[in-house]
């Protein structure tokens, strides 16, 4: 377990997402569900996912994507994720 901080990763991945989506994201906090962001589909989720990872330097457990519904629970999946 990484140990990340949740709301340093919360801010990264809201820079993220703005930056995939091509589209500020404001007022993002963990409870945000993922359809309240404009222009998020699931591929730039994934990609979203894929750059928090490389930022941090961690391995999220993949079998986890499918149940990603919120904002918060991207934050919490790279935090958890393994040192790589």
């Amino acid at each position: 377990m990484s140990g990340l901080d949740h709301e340093a990763v919360l801010h990264v991945v809201v820079c993220i997402v703005a930056r995939v989506t091509n589209r500020p994201q404001p007022a993002t906090a963990m409870e945000t569900m993922l359809f309240e962001l404009d222009g998020l589909d699931s591929l730039r989720l994934l990609e979203t996912v894929a750059l928090a990872e490389e930022h941090f330097g961690v391995q999220v457990d993949t079998g986890g994507l499918g149940q990603i519904e919120t904002v918060g629970d991207i934050v919490r999946l790279v935090a958890s994720g393994r040192r790589g």
